[in-house]
């Protein structure tokens, strides 16, 4: 990657004039007394014009809308959804390359470094498990085999598999595969699966109550090896007619990493394959068990054949990304509005890269267009703003996490966050957050009636709850957040088909638009 290439996105210079100005301006909505303008002048160049006068918040922040280059935001996501930065997994070098890149496009845009000494890299450690192969699924009962499983189509590595070969093994089917005293379960019982692959399913049985970090798979697998199980298949199912997605990277926290053991994440169909010989399906035993209330364990006809490769390291280094804007107001600089989302996605498996266009390159992307266009624009909002590219949301929120424990500045001075994750999706543009912030929703609905043409204003506002995105830290701390994302298109998250060609980027430059005038407003408000 040259210079050239990777840090010139954002960067045109616009020389601004007073016509110019009025232009910008009657767009918006503002009309000059005494000036004569037609019908078109007054419409904004996105959404139907309503009756309303913005405030001046608004009109501030809209002066800087030219500096956001939808052609350039366009050319950025196609970037960091390249090959050459190996989807942008947490604790690998296509991560660290990521990384740099966003620091670079802080620097340029004359950002203030909110990293420890004068960086724009906040660091800290994480585990990362690189899934270099070979990959490899086979399963044969009596003579009969099953058909070839693609890996990428039918099945991939969980997130944090070990390195290892099983041959010929028999298969037992173990529910869940948890074991718990207390609540009276126990997967295992009954059954001998020493030796064998273990094949189960993700999450835990419906009814039981909360299992916390021992219903994620490293648990699982920790009690899988402690009774001599080889190999563990999780049945997932995506739907026929998709890719099967890397569910998730993350690992959990309970139990031991087991670099010896291979685990994948199998679709129905696979799992079907394995039940040969029994009048079950995979959806039918997950229903007997939450009709049932009770572990269900069988002991298959089928044997397996499955292998996985790859790299655990118990602490990479990695980063957040984080550049300030400083408020224009003396009386509130001090306070600030944060804007983050993830920069990670989930990497490669076994030289399938997994692009991360919508997840999150989007977001990122946005983030950094939007600093741009505020270091720019000759009007600062009144407090400051943070800029953050947060790592390790795949690995279920460890940036954010970071970042909320260890604050550039105090976190008690943040009125407000905005999280954006998935927003080049599609058509449709939610807001949550809203309900629990009125003001917010306004400043949106403002927005996006001049710009944005979404239709916010005829939903109801939803509230800001923890969840599997970054502004679960930030709620957890009593930040008032809001959180954006889009919807309206076909789920490719965590497929090798998250690439920039399925972004709808007419509804991702609108959404650029209106979620900076929600910032601005929500930075400049008296």
């Amino acid at each position: 990657m040259t210079p050239s290439r990777t840090f010139r996105f954002f960067t045109r210079s616009l020389a601004w004039s007073l016509p110019s100005l009025l232009t910008l301006l009657l767009g918006a909505g503002c009309i000059a007394p005494g000036t004569a303008i037609s019908q078109e002048q007054q419409r904004p160049p996105v959404a139907e014009q309503k009756e309303q006068q913005p405030g001046i918040s608004i009109l501030r922040g809209a002066i800087a809308l030219p500096f956001i280059d939808r052609e350039e935001m366009k050319k950025a996501i196609y970037e960091l959804s390249s090959p050459e930065f190996e989807g942008r997994l947490t604790g690998t070098d296509g991560y660290g390359l990521a990384a740099r890149f966003g620091a670079e496009h802080f620097r340029a845009a004359g950002l203030v470094p909110g990293g420890p000494g004068g960086s724009f890299l906040q660091p800290f450690t994480v585990e990362a498990n690189n899934i270099t192969g070979p990959m490899e699924l086979k399963v044969e009962y009596d003579g009969w085999s099953g058909p070839p499983y693609w890996f990428g189509r039918d099945y991939v590595a969980r997130g944090f598999t070990g390195s290892g070969r099983v041959e010929n093994a028999g298969v037992v089917f173990i529910g869940y595969g948890l074991v718990d005293a207390e609540k009276g379960w126990d997967d295992y019982a009954g059954v001998d699966v020493m030796g064998k692959v273990a094949l189960m399913i993700m999450g835990t049985p419906p009814g039981t109550g909360d299992w916390g970090e021992k219903s994620r798979p490293r648990y699982k697998a920790t009690l899988a090896a402690e009774r001599g199980v080889k190999g563990i298949l999780l049945i997932d199912d995506p739907g026929e007619a998709a890719l099967s997605p890397i569910v998730s990277v993350y690992h959990g926290q309970e139990g031991e990493h087991q670099e010896d053991m291979p685990i994948l994440s199998i679709r129905n169909r696979i799992a079907d394959d394995l039940l040969y010989g029994f009048p079950h399906t995979a959806v039918a035993l997950r229903r007997r068990i939450a009709d049932t209330g009770r572990p269900l364990s069988l002991e298959l006809r089928t044997r397996v054949t499955m292998e996985a490769g790859a790299e655990y390291t118990a602490r990479a280094d990695t980063w957040n990304v984080v550049g300030w804007i400083e408020g224009s107001d003396p009386s509130v600089a001090d306070e600030y509005i944060i804007v983050g989302g993830h920069l990670d996605h989930v990497g490669q498996q076994a030289g399938i890269v997994y692009p991360g266009a919508q997840d999150n390159a989007s977001g990122s992307v946005m983030i950094m267009a939007m600093a741009e266009a505020m270091a720019r624009s000759a009007i600062k909002p009144r407090r400051s703003v943070c800029f953050v590219l947060f790592a390790g949301e795949e690995l279920f929120l460890l940036g954010s996490e970071y970042f909320a424990a260890n604050p550039p500045r105090p976190l008690s001075k943040a009125v407000g966050m905005i999280n954006l994750d998935m927003v080049g999706t599609g058509p449709r543009l939610s807001m949550d957050g809203g309900a629990s912030t009125p003001i917010f929703q306004q400043y949106l609905i403002d927005a996006d009636r001049l710009y944005g043409g979404f239709g916010i204003e005829e939903r109801d506002p939803t509230p800001a709850v923890a969840g599997a995105s970054d502004h679960s830290a930030f709620v957890n701390a009593g930040v008032p957040t809001v959180y954006f994302h889009s919807s309206g298109a076909p789920g490719r998250a965590h497929t090798a088909a998250d690439v920039p060609e399925n972004i709808d980027y007419e509804a991702f430059y609108r959404t650029t638009l209106v979620v900076y005038l929600t910032l601005y407003q929500m930075a400049d408000r008296p």
